[in-house]
C-alpha cells in the first residue's frame, strides 16, 4: 500500500516538474517577445521582485547575495520532495525523513559557507576602495560621486556588493542614507563603520578626506591582527582535532585487537550506560575545544 502511494506520488511529482518546466519556458518566451517590443519593462521586473525572507536569515542571504524567488524555492521544494521520495522507495520512511531534514541544513551550512566567503573578500577589499573614494574627493568631486566614480574600478566584490548604494545615488537618495541602508542589511562591523563615519560627517561636518584615511587605516590595522591571531591559533586547532580523533582511534585499535572488548558495551547495562556517557562526554568535548578554538575579532 505505501509502495503503490509512493509511486502514485512520485508520478504526480514528474507531471507537476514537466508542467512547471512548459509553464517557465512559455513565460520566457512571452519575455522576449515583450523585450523585443519594448514592452517587458514591467513584467519582467515583476517576475524577478525577491520574495521577503524572516528577518533571522536576511542578513546571511544579504552577505552571500542570494535572492529567494519563487521560482527558486519552487525549485528547491521539488528536488527536496523528489529526494524525499526517492529515499522513500529506496530505504523506507527514516531514510525520507533524514532527507528532508539534511538537505535543509546541508543547504544552510553552503549558504553560511559562501556568504563567510565573500564577506572576506569584500573586508580585504574594502580599504582599496575607500582610498579611490578619498583620492576622487581630492580632485574635486562631492561624496557622492566620488563613491559612484570609485566604484568603476574598484574590484568585483565591492562593485557586487556597492552596487546599490551607486543606484541609490543615482535616484537621488541621501548618501548617508543609502550607505545605511547597505549596513543594516548586511550587518557587517566594516560597512557599519563606513556608514557612520559618513553619517556622522554629514551630520556635524568637517573633512571626509581625514575620516576615510582614519578608517581605511584602521581597517587594515584589523586584517593585520586578524591574519595574525588565525596564524597564532593555528598550531592550537591542530592539537585540538587530535585531541577530538584520539579516542576514536584508541576504540577503533582496541575493537581490531580485541573485538571481545566491546561485549561488555553491548550486552550488558551497564555497558549501555557507560557507553552513553562516553559518547556524551565525547560530544560536550568536542563542542568546547570548538568553542575554545573559535576566532571572533
Amino acid at each position: 500500500m505505501l509502495s503503490g502511494a509512493a509511486f502514485l506520488t512520485l508520478s504526480l511529482l514528474i507531471v507537476a516538474g514537466i508542467g512547471w518546466a512548459l509553464l517557465v519556458e512559455r513565460a520566457r518566451q512571452r519575455a522576449e517577445i515583450d523585450r523585443r517590443l519594448g514592452l517587458a519593462s514591467g513584467t519582467v521586473a515583476r517576475r524577478r521582485v525577491a520574495m521577503a525572507v524572516p528577518e533571522m536569515v536576511a542578513p546571511l542571504l544579504a552577505q552571500a547575495q542570494i535572492e529567494v524567488t519563487a521560482r527558486a524555492l519552487g525549485m528547491f521544494g521539488g528536488t527536496l520532495g523528489l529526494a524525499a521520495l526517492f529515499a522513500l522507495l529506496a530505504a523506507g520512511p527514516v531514510a525520507a525523513l533524514a532527507v528532508v531534514l539534511g538537505l535543509p541544513v546541508g543547504v544552510l551550512g553552503w549558504v553560511r559557507r559562501r556568504a563567510q566567503r565573500r564577506i572576506e573578500a569584500l573586508i580585504e577589499a574594502l580599504p582599496y576602495y575607500i582610498d579611490a573614494v578619498r583620492q576622487m574627493q581630492a580632485v574635486g568631486n562631492s561624496l557622492a560621486q566620488a563613491l559612484e566614480r570609485a566604484l568603476a574600478d574598484a574590484p568585483l566584490i565591492v562593485q557586487d556588493f556597492i552596487a546599490p548604494v551607486a543606484r541609490r545615488l543615482e535616484l537621488g537618495a541621501p548618501v548617508a542614507d543609502a550607505m545605511q541602508m547597505l549596513a543594516e542589511r548586511l550587518r557587517v562591523p566594516e560597512i557599519s563603520m563606513l556608514a557612520a563615519a559618513i553619517r556622522t560627517n554629514m551630520r556635524y561636518g568637517g573633512s571626509i578626506s581625514a575620516v576615510l584615511l582614519n578608517l581605511s587605516n584602521i581597517l587594515r590595522e584589523r586584517i593585520r591582527i586578524k591574519r595574525e591571531l588565525k596564524a597564532a591559533v593555528s598550531e592550537a586547532r591542530i592539537s585540538g582535532r587530535v585531541l577530538i580523533v584520539m579516542p576514536l582511534v584508541a576504540m577503533a585499535a582496541l575493537v581490531a585487537m580485541n573485538p571481545g572488548y566491546v561485549d561488555f558495551f553491548v550486552k550488558d547495562p551497564r555497558g549501555h550506560q557507560l557507553g552513553v556517557v562516553a559518547v556524551v562526554l565525547q560530544a560536550m568535548g568536542m563542542l568546547v575545544m570548538r568553542r575554545v578554538m573559535r576566532l571572533a575579532f
